[in-house]
């Protein structure tokens, strides 16, 4: 295959769509795929999650979240690994959406109209496995372990068992044939009762998958049986536990590097002919000829290497188990999500080596203090976690989702291979991690880890977000109450500390809230004071802290450096206000007059201690309008 060199553009990306990335298999496939793509002057963009998504349930819709993120029109092709997500509605919502745009789609393992399927033939060798036993080993009482009862890939296994006995003039017995379910429980049921029967005793047992097969294996040794002695043995698929195992399984295995090459001849021919008609290609399986049927001497290697493998698996599993847990713990704490995501770069777990983003959605925001840029579009995705070359920002950059923008050029130009993932609880979906990949073959199953802990953190500050502005916000209005206007007051006065202060404060109260509720009813007085909490906040601006103390009284308070004092504020203030409410009358046209009473003070404040005696002098002051309030309405009554 010749390599391919493009120029910097966006064309030569090769989007890729899998679901259970921690499969060791496939995770094995992404990589050899990355591999040839780039030997061929490609990149890869890969959409993956980690749920089966065999049927819709809350966790499985918004593990799909991430495949709503592709840039179909700015991909070379993309590719379905269509046995990996077991949703065909899914997947042919995503062929439709590339072939749209003229992104041409491939399939691998799954054939769809109007795609280049990648058919991986399975079929053919299984069939010759099957012949491998019965005519190479010459076995006359062979016995077959299916998977589960209609799975299309059990019975065509089953199938090809039947067809090569029957070419070899042996008779099918359907008491040699049971269902082990693709699993160790059901397998070794079902070689524990076929061994019972010592007068039919199989000389073979051809399993529909490895699992099952290291089973039998085992079963049989428990019984003090020999593989392949007594007993040949085989299984399918080439799984990695194999290479563990003594005797060395017998099985199938396919050609990844073939799926690869193919992969990139058909984009390679795309490219040449747009027009190119899609068509269904096979990928040979091969088969491994292993110890347990006898092709080759079972070599009793030591132990001591396996043991220490495993040993330290289990080691990093385990530190990144106590990781995970530290991250946990160290990020749950409190309610507000900035200093989580501050804390961020103590618990990026160590697998973590590249560059890497992770983004936010405006729901997500809306329900913590993610402070969102003015005039954030609904559809858009706040940059909220950046890693670059080793350094953490938090840039709260507002980008376009399902757009090339949301991957520096950096990124993928360097590891050509970037991983998006979705940050979910359930189906709420609050955003995505954007991974840079290297050569090495990322460990998935941490990654799942790290995912799962993530989620359980952003979904656990978000409730705790929600709790505390319970906790600190009046109910009916959304303003502060008296104890979050203390709070958020004190927070301002830190941020100020060691400068020059100037406090303005206005105390407001709403008009006759009593005649309301007494003559138009409660449901129309809290009408009246949703609307002065609605002219407050207008009156006082972005930075201004407005509190309801409770029935018709309110606060708003702005602080400042004395030298950033607006001119005239308290006259802007009052205009605002009184504008506001003016509007409302004229628009909302009640049976009564909407209006309020006002006490301003504009002084110098140096410790938090003084607010309650300005609070005092602002109330005196409005208490002051209240009465020429009364006077002027007793005035206009005679």
């Amino acid at each position: 295959m010749s390599n391919r060199t493009h120029t910097d553009t966006k064309s030569n990306i090769i989007g890729v769509c899998v679901s259970q990335l921690q499969n060791k298999e496939n995770a094995s496939l992404m990589h050899t795929i990355y591999q040839s793509a780039r030997e061929n002057g490609y990149r890869i963009m890969v959409f993956g999650c980690f749920d089966k998504m065999d049927f819709p349930t809350p966790h499985s819709n918004g593990e799909a979240s991430i495949f709503e993120n592709i840039p179909m029109k700015d991909l070379a092709a993309l590719i379905l690994m269509g046995q990996t997500i077991l949703h065909k509605e899914l997947l042919l919502k995503l062929r439709d959406q590339a072939l749209e745009v003229n992104t041409p789609v491939i399939t691998v393992d799954y054939e769809m109209e109007g795609c280049f399927n990648i058919c991986l033939d399975y079929l053919s060798c299984f069939k010759r496995l099957v012949r491998h036993v019965i005519e190479g080993h010459h076995r006359h009482n062979p016995f077959f372990m299916a998977g589960f009862k209609g799975n299309s890939f059990s019975e065509e296994r089953l199938d090809a068992f039947r067809e090569v006995l029957q070419e070899n003039g042996m008779p099918v017995k359907p008491e040699h044939i049971a269902y082990g379910d693709f699993w160790n429980g059901p397998a070794r049921r079902i070689c524990e009762k076929w061994l019972e029967n010592t007068e039919d005793f199989p000389d073979a047992i051809i399993c529909a998958n490895d699992t099952m097969a290291l089973t039998v294996i085992n079963v049989l040794e428990e019984r003090g049986y020999h593989v392949p002695q007594d007993v040949i043995v085989t299984g399918f698929d080439g799984i990695d536990l194999i290479r563990y195992c003594i005797p060395r399984l017998t099985t199938g295995r396919v050609d990844q590097k073939k799926i690869a090459e193919q992969i990139i001849s058909i984009i390679q021919e795309t490219e040449a002919d747009p027009e190119a008609a899609p068509r269904s290609m096979p990928v040979p399986f091969h088969i491994i000829n292993g110890e347990s049927c006898g092709c080759k001497k079972i070599h009793f290697q030591t132990s001591n290497q396996h043991i220490l493998d495993v040993y330290t698996r289990m080691q990093i599993k385990q530190a990144h188990i106590e990781q995970i847990f530290h991250m946990m713990t160290e990020m749950t704490e409190g309610h507000s999500m900035m200093n989580i995501v501050k804390r961020f770069p103590e618990c990026i777990p160590d697998m973590m080596t590249g560059d890497c983003r992770i983004f936010v959605n405006r729901e997500f925001c809306r329900h913590t203090d993610i402070p969102l840029p003015k005039g954030f579009e609904e559809d858009h995705v706040l940059l909220l976690i950046e890693r670059k070359d080793g350094h953490m920002t938090i840039p709260l950059q507002e980008m376009e989702n399902h757009s090339m923008d949301m991957i520096p050029d950096k990124m993928l130009e360097r590891s050509r291979y970037v991983l998006y993932l979705p940050l979910h609880w359930q189906e709420e979906v609050y955003g995505y991690l954007l991974l840079e990949c290297g050569d090495q073959e990322l460990d998935y199953e941490r990654m799942k880890d790290f995912m799962m802990a993530m989620a359980q953190i952003l979904g656990t500050v978000k409730n705790q977000s929600k709790l505390y502005e319970m906790y600190i916000r009046d109910a009916l209005t959304g303003l502060y109450n008296r104890r979050g206007f203390y709070g958020e007051f004190a927070r301002r006065m830190r941020e100020l500390e060691g400068q020059d202060r100037r406090i303005f404060m206005a105390s407001v109260d709403l008009d006759h809230l009593k005649m309301i509720n007494d003559n138009y009813g409660h449901g129309e007085g809290d009408v009246a004071i949703r609307a002065i909490a609605d002219a407050l906040s207008e009156a006082a601006g972005e930075k201004g802290i407005c509190a309801r103390f409770g029935g018709d009284e309110y606060v708003a308070l702005c602080l400042w450096s004395a030298d950033e004092v607006p001119e005239d504020f308290v006259k802007i203030f009052e205009k605002r206000l009184h504008f506001w409410i003016d509007q409302w009358n004229a628009t909302e046209q009640k049976a009564y007059e909407l209006g309020a009473s006002t006490g301003i003070i504009m002084e110098s404040i140096q410790n938090v201690n003084e607010i309650d005696e300005l609070m005092k002098k602002a109330d005196d002051n409005m208490y002051d309008c209240k009465v020429r309030h009364h006077s002027i309405r007793a005035s206009r009554r005679e």
